[in-house]
């Protein structure tokens, strides 16, 4: 079956997450992703390793193909602006300004190829008064204001135990770059720059925030695994030692919720009344239900919910789902025959296409894996 990105090709400069994560959308639908790698060593995410194993890379490495081009060589450089001429997309993620400075501009580059899409992905954007500066997720994730909402409230901020900040600008990115190349189809035919900044990516989803403090004259803190806007919402500890969660973020769910654990009269406790009631007084209510799951096991918990149409869910591990019946029921992975592992799980294609889905993951290549193949893409006289 065709895919609705066949056709498109896009040249991959980027190193580590954001970049690669922004690529991999683009290929799991179809589109031709030539990897363009430092000879040796290659994508830094090729070198965040589990007992030796390129875990990342096994990921965000699928469905691509992969070249070595050393841009500091004349050379390589003109073989990289030969498959310019016949690209749609552009990916990379220096600190601005490198470019320019290795003589690939986006006036270089346009002039090589008018409708060429051009995404540049980097900490804080192209412009501004950081934009000289590297940007690391976890810089982003504390100046962002995530870090400053995320974790208890006797404690330290935390930060995300994944790489957040380049999980988001990498999807931003991608439906940039697809903006972008419908209107090099539709529009003027020409293409442009798509500016992702990391930062902008995160705090976009925390805009809500400022609203409330422009409105109110206060900010938010830390909850924990509370809500800042409805309860009850947790995690909870079952009998057996596991963890439920909890999401009763409409009336009614509260209503199913007081009835589920036989206290019915919750529903007319003044305390209770109304979710902007349960916010205020959501420790009180954490404690009954606290109380209440602590006396079964998480299936039993489960169950009982279930039972009443309770919205919950049980604490998992990324790893439980590889046999978990949704995560089986929706295959949610591709198993990949690999060579340092008996097979490697590989995600999917999200989101999911109903005429032209993405197609099923091929394994990461290996360095320099298409040397050759890609490299008699360029006429001879291009290539030297």
């Amino acid at each position: 079956m065709k895919t609705p990105l066949e056709g498109v090709r896009v040249l991959d400069l980027s190193r580590l997450v954001a970049g690669n994560v922004l690529t991999t959308q683009l290929a799991d639908f179809g589109a031709d992703v030539i990897k363009i790698e430092r000879p040796g060593r290659g994508d830094d995410l090729r070198h965040w390793r589990e007992e030796g194993i390129e875990t990342w890379w096994k990921v965000y490495g699928r469905n691509k193909r992969s070249i070595v081009l050393d841009l500091k060589v004349s050379e390589d450089l003109d073989k990289l602006k030969a498959l310019v001429s016949q690209s749609d997309v552009l990916v990379e993620n220096f600190v601005p300004g490198k470019m320019e400075e290795m003589g690939l501009g986006v006036d270089v580059l346009q002039s090589l190829n008018p409708r060429l899409v051009i995404a540049r992905v980097s900490g804080w954007g192209q412009t501004g008064p950081y934009a000289h500066k590297p940007g690391f997720g976890t810089l982003v994730e504390a100046m962002s204001g995530f870090a400053h909402l995320n974790g208890f409230p006797d404690r330290e901020p935390a930060l995300p135990p994944l790489a957040m900040a380049d999980m988001y600008a990498g999807i931003y990115g991608a439906f940039g770059v697809l903006a972008a190349l419908r209107n090099v189809e539709h529009g003027d035919g020409k293409g442009q720059v798509v500016d992702v900044a990391l930062f902008e990516s995160l705090y976009s989803t925390l805009a809500s925030e400022a609203v409330k403090y422009q409105a109110t004259g206060t900010a938010n803190r830390r909850m924990g695994n509370q809500a800042i806007n409805t309860a009850p919402r947790n995690i909870y500890a079952c009998a057996d030692g596991k963890f439920l969660a909890l999401s009763a973020s409409v009336q009614s769910m509260f209503e199913n919720l007081a009835q589920a654990i036989g206290r019915p009269e919750l529903i007319d406790d003044r305390r209770f009344l109304t979710n902007e009631d349960r916010v205020i007084h959501c420790q009180e209510l954490n404690k009954i239900l606290a109380d209440y799951f602590g006396q079964f096991s998480l299936e039993e918990n489960l169950e009982l919910m279930d039972a009443k149409g309770v919205t919950v869910a049980p604490v998992l591990s990324a790893a439980d789902l590889l046999d978990h019946p949704y995560g089986v029921g929706r295959e949610l992975f591709s198993e990949i025959p690999d060579a340092e592992m008996k097979n490697c799980p590989v995600p999917n294609p999200v989101p999911r296409l109903s005429r032209t889905p993405g197609k099923k993951p091929s394994a990461a290549p290996q360095l320099a894996e298409h040397q050759e193949e890609i490299m008699n893409l360029i006429p001879k006289n291009d290539a030297t």
